[in-house]
């Protein structure tokens, strides 16, 4: 595909001798619905996310450079509850996705997919792209017949101006691509459809076939993550090897929510392409410069192709914070004369709001996850209780599945971590509405049923122990308190098994690292596994375990639960299962907390446990678990002392 931009200057017949060309990549990623700056699970304004408040950076972006290119990196119509809404019976359906409205009025170039983005299925995320007015692309993802789903790659034809003012021609070769994992983590909606292969080898195919149409500049749009420098073709996450792929001159990195560059992340390796990573829900606006000189300061005939270099680059992220007062006064007088387009924006933020106050029930108590991560809680009791009775028709069907225990492994979604102090659920008791069911299990996961090992299920919870940092058995009154979790690991990787009782010993250093990647062999965290009866569980003991159908496919780095056999997988999501399963309770939603994980006994030592400030509002739970009061983090967390 080729995108070519009217020009409407001739071009310049000759480079002098210092003539370089200034170009700046903007781009977003892993926006999850969020278009606008609030947050539907609490129905309140929440100035720390959304596409919208990065309008304002990218006009000023845009203002300090004369060539510009906006490109997005996927997982964009997902995640949230304008994701939902927009394919709801509310919205008129002749109308755009409110992304894609939005993104087609902020001008942005291109943009690939991330894998939640098929989350709704193939046809859905069809008709969702097909309003969209820039070249959308991906590189390994093709059809059963062998076609591409979508553009594999697109070259941009645009006219820049120079350092000297001259207008020059400039072909910028875009490709993208994701994780072939999402083969199976969204089976059921792709089986059949569509095929996935390694990211690696299909975008050096494209950068050859770009560089063979005569392009001046590569620019991969990886929906993966930063990776090793020396990552496997089958690897999820890659940018860095894209990086430092023959003939890429940029890269823009997602998928696992970080931020790059970063204080404890600031360069990549030497040799390699720049990479940026824009955080995630629009924290962060990625930036890229690049400086680019004819490879001969010769006369080039009028019209003719330039080939430019890359000589220099810089790499940055741009936050909302940013923008001063005159680009957002910039941005309001540019919105006013666009009445249609605020019009559609407000629709789609209204009818969002409509669509997530239906109600569902009642909740006799508060439905929170500050501290799902020390012990069991109402919420996750809540998913496990709702999966258990979701699968009971489908294994009192079948007496081979009937004879086996059945466990619910659930996870608290939102609960901190790399998400932030902010990032918790906190459903107040009283009535229950759809965006509490939302908030609850925010994404659209089908439902699974695997048969699993005892064996497989102790190393499965041993990567969920990954969520603490080791602790030393110190009870020195005067030694300072340890810090207990360490908030790179994903709240959503941390499951629990319902049916089962164990213990975590934070004395043990953790077998994989928070992104999953096995760092040491040898005795691990989980100790005293048995089941709720207490009897002891054997590496060789079957039992069936209700999960979801991305953690069913090894999600989240989970090997253990890829290597269970699956007997069941639904598309029908989870949160649909937990929404009905309180639409049909008679009375007000009040789970009993069965016994699940706590931690071993050290003695006394004092350690400190981080959550979001809201757990103040919480004080019997807060007296329940023995916790005290110890000021703030720097980064905004609630410390309480604990011991343990």
């Amino acid at each position: 595909m080729t995108v070519t931009a009217t020009v409407t200057s001739n071009l310049a017949e000759t480079a002098g001798a210092d003539v370089c060309l200034r170009l700046r990549l903007l781009a977003t990623t892993d926006l999850h619905a969020h278009l606008f700056s609030y947050n539907y699970y609490a129905n309140r304004p929440d100035d720390g996310v959304g596409l919208a408040r990065l309008a304002a950076p990218i006009l000023q972006a845009r203002g300090e450079s004369a060539n510009c290119l906006l490109l997005d990196n996927g997982d964009t119509f997902q995640g949230a509850p304008l994701g939902d809404a927009a394919l709801s019976d509310l919205m008129p359906t002749a109308q755009p996705h409110p992304m894609i409205a939005a993104m087609n009025g902020l001008g942005f170039d291109a943009a690939t997919l991330g894998n939640h983005d098929f989350d709704y299925g193939v046809d859905v995320l069809e008709r969702v792209i097909s309003d969209a007015r820039y070249p959308i692309v991906l590189s390994n993802v093709t059809k059963i017949c062998g076609d591409p789903f979508v553009a594999t790659h697109a070259i941009i034809e645009r006219g820049m101006i120079d350092s000297q003012g001259a207008l020059r021609m400039v072909r910028i070769g875009i490709t993208g691509a994701l994780p072939r994992q999402t083969m199976q983590w969204v089976r059921p909606q792709l089986a059949g459809r569509l095929e996935i292969a390694p990211i690696l080898p299909a975008v050096a195919h494209e950068v050859a076939q770009m560089r063979a149409a005569g392009v001046d500049l590569v620019v991969v749009l990886a929906h993966s993550g930063l990776g090793a420098e020396n990552a496997a073709p089958e690897d999820e996450n890659v940018s860095v090897a894209l990086a430092q792929l023959d003939g890429v001159d940029a890269v823009i990195a997602g998928h696992t929510h970080r931020a790059f560059p970063s204080p404890m992340m600031p360069q990549v390796p030497l040799g390699t392409a720049p990479i940026v990573q824009p955080g995630f829900f629009g924290s962060h606006l990625g930036q890229i410069d690049l400086e680019l000189r004819p490879p001969a300061r010769i006369a080039q005939p009028s019209g003719g192709c330039q080939q430019w270099q890359v000589v220099k680059t810089a790499a940055r992220l741009r936050t909302a914070e940013e923008a001063d007062a005159g680009q957002r006064h910039a941005l309001r007088r540019k919105l006013y004369h666009l009445p249609s387009f605020r019009a559609e924006m407000a629709r789609g933020h209204r009818l969002t709001r409509a669509y997530s106050a239906r109600p569902l029930g009642r909740s006799a108590v508060a439905l929170e996850t500050y501290f799902s991560l020390l012990r069991p809680c109402m919420t996750t009791q809540l998913i496990a209780d709702a999966q258990r009775l979701a699968v009971a028709p489908i294994i009192a069907g079948d007496p081979a599945l009937a004879a086996l225990p059945l466990l619910s492994c659930t996870t608290p979604f939102k609960a901190g971590g790399r998400g932030g102090p902010e990032a918790y659920s906190d459903v107040p008791q009283g009535a229950l509405l759809l965006r509490h069911a939302a908030d609850l299990y925010p994404y659209s996961n089908g439902l699974a049923l695997v048969r699993a090992t005892g064996a497989q299920i102790r190393e499965w919870l041993e990567r969920a122990a990954a969520a603490y940092r080791q602790v030393m058995p110190i009870t020195d009154p005067d030694a300072p308190p340890q810090l207990m979790l360490d908030h790179e690991f994903a709240s959503y990787n941390f499951d629990r098994m319902d049916g089962l009782r164990y213990k975590i010993d934070l004395r043990r250093p953790a077998r994989t690292n928070a992104e999953g990647d096995d760092i040491r062999n040898g005795q691990g965290r989980i100790r005293d596994l048995c089941r709720a009866c207490r009897a002891p569980v054997g590496d060789d003991d079957v039992f069936l375990v209700v999960t979801n159908s991305y953690r069913a496919a090894g999600g989240g780095h989970f090997p253990a639960a890829a290597e269970c056999e699956t007997v069941y997988l639904s598309s029908h999501p989870v949160r649909d299962v937990i929404a009905g399963h309180i639409a049909a309770m008679r009375g007000a939603v009040a789970p009993v907390i069965n016994s699940g994980f706590s931690f071993t006994p050290l003695g006394g030592v004092r350690v400190i446990y981080e959550t979001g400030p809201g757990a103040a509002a919480h004080q019997d739970r807060l007296a329940q678990l023995g916790l005290v009061f110890a000021g703030l983090s720097d980064s905004g967390f609630a410390r309480y002392l604990l011991r343990l």
